[in-house]
């Protein structure tokens, strides 16, 4: 009798089981967006595309770096975080928030090598032209071994330099700085920030720059920016692959001016930022510049200042409204 009675409080709890587990079968629908496979030809044409005379398509990216007093580094999931998850069109990328380095970020270094290696996408970082006083080590070129030197004193030790405004030498080697920081980096290039400046240290930065990275330099191919808030440094025309207009917040009206800089260099940007409420995320005014051309000739082509916002576009596509501007610029041919 004892035995029966265990048994059928067994099967008492086996049935309230099934009971409870069998109330809600049905599966749960779940939209998931599963990365696009191409092929090498895929890859091998737009690198070819990126390499040709077109409007370019230039943003500020933060979201692949630590927050500021984080230790280590990012290994994240979501693809916002990540350079790889960038849109395969984009051409420029403003690495704000640092350089990574196989050291330092090595998942971020490896996206960006990908992306460099196999999108063409091209990668510089943040030049600051908005303050004095900045601290590094002498360096000069070194035309037998096609490198720079440093430069010690008496002693063995590194010369430290301090750069101050209107000090040809110490902007020199600030440039110098620039040049090697950008080689050693495996980036493509250097953007300077102008806000603070005046014209003719710029100029001297530029010049200097363009010993390397200009025609005549051994990395002709590198990129020398120059962005802006405000106003546009005179004099550096000539070694400026691009001007940026710049955005830190959502632009209030449309502005097309150029800063007395020539129209076909210039980069017209607007703000992903909170700050602008849904026009955030929805892209502010970022297709507005992709479609607007002057009168005559082109612009340089259009960017976003912080990208990263993007990445949950309304629409349900990452980085959609960027996407969407970039073929306003340049559709795609569909054959």
């Amino acid at each position: 009798m004892k035995l029966k009675n265990i048994f059928a409080t067994c099967l008492a709890c086996c049935a309230i089981s099934a009971a409870l587990t069998s109330c809600d079968t049905e599966v749960e629908n779940e939209t998931i967006q599963h990365l696009y496979k191409y092929d090498a030809q895929y890859f091998e044409n737009l690198r070819a595309w990126k390499k040709t005379p077109h409007e370019v398509s230039y943003v500020y990216y933060a979201a692949w770096a630590p927050l500021e007093g984080q230790e280590g580094y990012k290994d994240p999931a979501s693809w916002g975080e990540r350079i790889k998850g960038l849109p395969d069109s984009l051409d420029i990328v403003n690495l704000w928030m640092g350089i990574p380095t196989p050291e330092t970020h090595p998942v971020a270094y490896e996206d960006m090598v990908y992306a460099q290696d196999v999108l063409g996408t091209r990668f510089v970082f943040h030049g600051d032209a908005s303050h004095h006083g900045h601290t590094f080590y002498d360096r000069v070129w070194n035309e037998a071994t096609r490198q720079f030197d440093y430069v010690y004193d008496a002693q063995g030790n590194h010369v430290v330099v301090t750069e101050h405004s209107g000090n040809r030498e110490e902007l020199e080697s600030y440039a110098r700085w620039a040049v090697d920081t950008v080689v050693k980096c495996r980036l493509d290039g250097v953007d300077f920030d102008y806000e603070g400046w005046n014209s003719a240290d710029m100029q001297i930065v530029a010049e200097e720059c363009n010993k390397y990275f200009g025609p005549n330099g051994p990395w002709p191919e590198k990129l020398f920016i120059i962005d802006w808030f405000g106003g546009a440094p005179d004099g550096c025309d000539d070694y400026c692959d691009y001007f940026v207009r710049q955005a830190y917040t959502w632009q209030i009206g449309f502005n097309t001016g150029t800063g007395g800089r020539p129209q076909e260099k210039t980069i017209y940007c607007d703000s992903f930022g909170g700050e602008a409420g849904e026009a955030g995320p929805r892209g502010a005014q970022v297709c507005d510049y992709a479609r607007w051309e002057p009168a005559t000739g082109h612009k340089g082509g259009c960017g976003a200042y912080y990208v990263d916002f993007n990445y949950k576009d309304p629409s349900g596509i990452p980085y959609g409204e960027f996407r969407k501007a970039i073929q306003i610029m340049n559709p795609a041919i569909h054959k």
